[in-house]
């Protein structure tokens, strides 16, 4: 299991953010992957000092509110992303997007814990 910090960049500034941290921690970009609209970053992945973060652009969840923060766990089996957010849903977290399949290799899912902490969990599609 991994877990890795995922910022969210309100402003449409993400790109910038990820130019100011790769410049200030001498970080490596390792995956950018633009929003449909071209204008914005749907994710990017920034490593540093044997560690990553993540950050993306602000897309409002369902609320409508902005997830200034969020957290990201790396599972290692598929199977463990669908029992994770059935136990999450079973402690009362709220889900936004329920396990799937995802077009870049993981299966992946998000919630919201009961105290407004945004979680996102994926584990390559593969490995079940």
């Amino acid at each position: 299991m991994s877990v890795v910090p995922y910022l969210t960049i309100p402003g449409g500034r993400a790109a910038q953010a990820a130019e100011f941290y790769t410049k200030l921690f001498a970080a490596k970009e390792t995956m950018r992957m633009p929003a449909e609209d071209k204008k914005r970053l749907m994710h990017c992945a920034l490593e540093f000092a044997g560690n990553f973060i993540y950050l993306s652009d602000d897309f409002r969840n369902q609320t409508g509110k902005p997830a200034l923060s969020s957290v990201f766990v790396g599972l290692g089996r598929a199977a463990e992303v669908d029992a994770l957010v059935s136990k999450a849903k079973a402690m009362g977290a709220t889900v936004s997007q329920e396990p799937q399949d995802m077009f870049w290799g993981d299966r992946f899912a998000m919630f919201t814990d009961p105290f407004g902490h945004s979680w996102q969990v994926g584990a390559p599609k593969g490995q079940s």
